[in-house]
């Protein structure tokens, strides 16, 4: 099924970053001297950047949007999709009882089954391209009437 051809990559980069940002925060902690507070949001910030690199370059590759425009596409989703997580890690938690790290592990496989689908189809899709010319779109664009 090509909807699902790109979900084990997907997965890999997955938990790829996850590895990433738990190696990155000890890294920067244990060895660079950052604060254990600090360490964390330095390696979140890092694994966002590698993370948008494996989506478009290796998740789904062959894009052809600008890539400022998908930089901040996915910064916008990965923020709404955290609060998405935190929605559903309150309703499991607090709305039917779940223990607190069943809801969260819950909460986070359906975020990134969701956001896989918002990436693949949206974000990273291999249809879009840079907008056509400023007065000119469609067929008439290229020359067919």
């Amino acid at each position: 099924m090509r909807p699902l051809a790109d979900l084990p990559r997907y997965a890999a980069a997955s938990a790829f970053s996850f590895v990433f940002v738990i190696g990155a925060t000890a890294g920067l902690h244990e060895i660079v001297g950052l604060s254990e507070t600090l360490a964390p949001a330095v390696a979140l910030v890092a694994a966002f950047a590698v993370n948008f690199a494996l989506l478009r370059l290796w998740v789904f590759p062959g894009q052809k949007a600008p890539i400022g425009r998908q930089l901040l596409e996915t910064a916008v989703t990965s923020a709404l999709f955290r609060a998405f997580e935190y929605g559903i890690f309150l309703a499991l938690h607090l709305g039917l009882d779940v223990n607190y790290l069943v809801a969260t592990g819950a909460s986070v496989g359906i975020s990134a089954l969701g956001k896989f689908f918002v990436y693949r189809e949206i974000v990273f899709s291999r249809g879009r391209s840079d907008p056509p010319p400023a007065g000119r779109s469609g067929p008439a664009a290229s020359g067919s009437r």
